[in-house]
């Protein structure tokens, strides 16, 4: 193991703390350093935001970027890539330095929506909801009509997260226990055997493990779904009402483990409705 001073050590830090200093602790859901604290001014996350995020004790980051971090897990590894937005070739560079190899499970590349205006484009230029996300349901892009699905007209940061976790989607997704909550859990599952070090969704799994409605219909689901693609559903739309939506779903082209969905909302109060723009 590389110690302080060492050359890997050197390149670890090299490495790490400008990818730290040039990401935002609010981008994470954690407050500004830099708000009504006295002293010098942070740029980024500090270091003991990387342990908070990645759930370790105190100076663990520290250790690992001056080279005191004992026989560092690759998961522990591939979390700090991911919360520094490290490109594959970072992280392989970063398990060299750290572990003397090259990673056993590369990481997944953090999809950067190609053509992102073009398919914004796309999706406000489509009358029904229309969405796409990267491989762990994070939403990239969305049109109004989607985000008026929501209370508020604010769509959630993750789709999968919203439909498995939040008290109001288990009122707008209608049959969420017996229709909406097996699928996305199958799907979910399959996405993480398909990418086992993707934090988002292990920590996705374990929040809906601990959830006492969705655990239960997560570790019992026997569905088979990889995607929603063709599923017809119950909603009760907030400002639509009850109806039904018919779902559609494709991968990017040029986005590898993005999801592009459209839902088709037809509303049993107002069917014309479904045929109108947004």
């Amino acid at each position: 193991m590389p110690k302080r001073g060492s050359k890997s050590a050197h390149l670890i830090a090299a490495l790490l703390e400008p990818k730290r200093a040039a990401i935002r602790a609010e981008d994470h859901g954690l407050p500004s350093p830099r708000s009504g604290k006295p002293g010098p001014k942070t740029k980024g996350l500090t270091q003991v935001d990387i342990d908070t995020l990645t759930n370790r004790a105190e100076r663990t980051y520290n250790r690992l970027v001056h080279g005191l971090l004992a026989n560092p897990k690759e998961a522990y590894l591939a979390a700090v890539a991911e919360i520094l937005q490290l490109s594959v070739d970072e992280y392989t560079l970063l398990c060299i330095y750290a572990l003397g190899h090259k990673p056993v499970q590369q990481l997944e590349p953090v999809i950067d929506l190609a053509a992102r205006d073009l398919w914004q484009a796309a999706c406000d230029g489509q009358r029904e909801m229309m969405y796409v996300t990267d491989l762990a349901w994070n939403l990239l892009v969305h049109n109004q009509p989607f985000a008026d699905l929501f209370v508020g007209g604010l769509a959630p940061r993750n789709t999968a997260r919203w439909m498995l976790l939040a008290d109001e989607a288990r009122t707008t997704l209608v049959d969420w226990e017996s229709t909406w909550a097996p699928a996305v859990s199958a799907q979910v599952q399959a996405a993480l055997a398909e990418h086992p070090i993707n934090d988002v969704l292990r920590r996705l799994e374990d929040d809906v493990r601990a959830d006492p409605q969705a655990g239960p219909i997560y570790s019992g689901c026997t569905e088979a779904s990889i995607a929603p693609d063709g599923a017809v559903r119950r909603m009760l739309h907030p400002l639509r009402g009850p109806g039904t939506a018919r779902m559609v779903a494709a991968s990017p082209y040029a986005s590898p483990g993005a999801r592009m969905i459209i839902v088709m909302f037809e509303s049993q109060t107002s069917p014309q409705l479904s045929s109108g723009p947004g």
